[in-house]
């Protein structure tokens, strides 16, 4: 197994999955950091999908090749800090999925109320 290699696809797909959270729930907030358009952040979601899903899958390529390659040289390469960071990633996606799911939601009209548009 070739640590270097397998570590840089991890980071990949850690790159992948930061991608993934930021334009799913963090959009909004990074439009307005960057001064887009309502237009502007629509292509912000597209592209932070297409990016991510594209960093994840050539992460796990690479980290595959990696893993079929023989040993390297590259005995000094520690893999534990990605993994952990890479968990810890794919833990916060799965929570703010979670809170968005179970979100509150907004109260219910009386009866008799009426809606102001």
């Amino acid at each position: 197994m070739r640590k270097r290699t397998v570590k840089t696809g991890l980071n990949l797909i850690l790159a992948g999955v930061v991608s993934l959270i930021l334009a799913t729930f963090y959009h909004a907030h990074v439009a307005r950091l960057l001064f887009l358009s309502p237009g502007g952040e629509t292509i912000l979601v597209l592209l932070g999908f297409l990016l991510g899903g594209a960093a994840g899958c050539i992460g796990i390529l690479v980290a595959l090749i990696g893993m079929v390659l023989g040993s390297g040289k590259d005995q000094d390469v520690r893999l534990s800090y990605t993994v952990i960071l890479l968990a810890s990633a794919l833990v916060i996606y799965f929570f703010l999925s979670y809170l968005s799911i179970t979100g509150t939601e907004p109260p219910g009209l009386e009866p008799g109320e009426t809606i102001t548009i």
